[in-house]
């Protein structure tokens, strides 16, 4: 697994950091895989953020706190981009836009834009069995949905808003 995290890295380093929208037009039609959101906010801005009314959505604000100092969460350095969530999705481009949206649920979400602007984010994604040299991977995503996303944080970092 070292390995497969190693090269999906190496993918994601070289890869632009897409606008959600460019994300929509870019990701295949129910193409299943990896997605990273990268912000230039301040750890400060997530600390400030409103408490969510909706009890499914993430407390930004707490989580923030909870995981701010820790050695291996990701850090923000200078004004760059850095990345503050992973996931994962069978359905990979709706699974990276319910991060963003405000609405109801039953299962937890970010709901981002309950207290940020769309632009503020940019996202890297990884598509399973695709031969795009820009995001693909030519594993399946039933090898890698039960420990890359996890892995993956044990070696290059814990990202802010992720729980487990």
């Amino acid at each position: 697994m070292r390995d497969k995290i190693v090269e999906i890295n190496k993918l994601l380093d070289t890869q632009k950091h897409y606008t959600l929208q460019e994300a929509k037009a870019e990701i295949p039609t129910k193409a299943s895989g990896f997605y990273w959101i990268y912000t230039k906010l301040s750890l400060a801005c997530f600390i400030k953020a409103p408490a969510p009314i909706n009890p499914a959505h993430i407390d930004l604000s707490l989580m923030a706190s909870v995981h701010r100092d820790l050695e291996w969460v990701i850090k923000q350095r200078n004004s760059d981009y850095w990345c503050i969530y992973n996931g994962k999705g069978t359905d990979l481009k709706g699974r990276m836009f319910a991060g963003f949206t405000n609405t109801d649920g039953q299962t937890g979400k970010l709901a981002l834009t309950r207290c940020f602007k769309e632009s503020d984010f940019r996202v890297k994604f990884i598509v399973c069995n695709s031969k795009n040299p820009n995001y693909g991977i030519d594993c399946s995503f039933a090898e890698l949905q039960r420990d890359l996303e996890r892995v993956w944080r044990l070696n290059f970092g814990w990202p802010l808003l992720s729980r487990t």
